[in-house]
């Protein structure tokens, strides 16, 4: 990401409230919002490797981080820029959906599954709630 720092205010920076995604886009919202340009180059190339660094040992803990981050940033982004309404608009069918989806896994008993749902929703429950993102994963050193 390229950003010309003379065309706008030099107090932009990646929203450190942000543990996890939309961090771009909260900072490319803010840099139009200000006047700034964004400079895309259609032609590059990025090989993302998703969580490969990460110990396959602690892959379900990253999982469940994940989701619980996605959930809690798109409401935090979504409030932060157009208010709690559309953030809740935004982001309530996926915790009803989750939470319908956290039962099921609940009564067919599939941990992991249901683990990712209730960390979902409760992603979106801290973000409502208008805590901080809190959530880490457990992973001994």
């Amino acid at each position: 990401m390229m950003i010309n720092k003379r065309k706008i205010s030099s107090d932009i920076y990646f929203d450190e409230n942000i543990f996890l995604y939309l961090e771009n886009n909260d900072l490319c919202l803010r840099i139009k919002k200000k006047g700034g340009l964004i400079f895309v180059v259609p032609n590059s190339k990025i090989k993302h490797y998703g969580a490969r660094t990460i110990d396959s040992k602690y892959k379900n803990e990253i999982e469940i981080s994940r989701n619980w981050h996605w959930v809690w940033s798109k409401f935090y982004y979504n409030k932060k820029h157009f208010g709690t309404l559309k953030a809740f608009k935004e982001c309530f069918p996926t915790f009803l959906t989750s939470v319908f989806k956290f039962l099921f896994f609940l009564l067919i008993n599939n941990k992991f599954k249901k683990n990712i749902y209730m960390n979902r929703v409760l992603g979106f429950y801290n973000a409502f709630l208008g805590k901080p993102s809190w959530y880490r994963p457990k992973i001994d050193n």
